[in-house]
């Protein structure tokens, strides 16, 4: 995988990560937690790449499923994008997350090669 494409998937899940008000805030909150925790597996073992890569993939491969369900069902409830009160609420979270993701790609080439080896399609 390529940071090409981490980064695609990225701009994708905080398209994903949307709701209107109303409903669905339950699944936007478990969503930004998985997203959350999925960040600090991107940032663990610092510059240890090698620690991270295996922190990434014990993370990729206990909630790699949640996590696009959540993501496939947001899409699906919320096709227009991100509401205004979900920017306010979880904008600056999400870009957070999306940084550490791609800071770690960029740091740490084995990344890509470990996030290969635990796909889960």
């Amino acid at each position: 995988m390529t940071v090409k494409h981490v980064v695609g998937s990225l701009a994708l899940v905080l398209a994903l990560g949307a709701c209107k008000k109303g409903g669905g805030s339950a699944d936007v909150e478990a969503f930004m937690k998985l997203d959350s925790d999925k960040a600090v597996a991107f940032a663990a073992g610092g510059t240890d790449c090698e620690a991270k890569a295996k922190s990434v993939g014990n993370w990729r491969k206990a909630h790699t499923a949640e996590y696009k369900a959540l993501q496939k069902k947001l899409n699906e409830q919320w096709p227009k994008g991100q509401p205004k009160d979900v920017l306010e609420k979880y904008g600056a979270k999400m870009k957070a997350n999306k940084q550490v993701v791609v800071d770690a790609m960029l740091a740490c080439s084995n990344i890509g090669k470990m996030m290969d080896e635990t796909k889960t399609e």
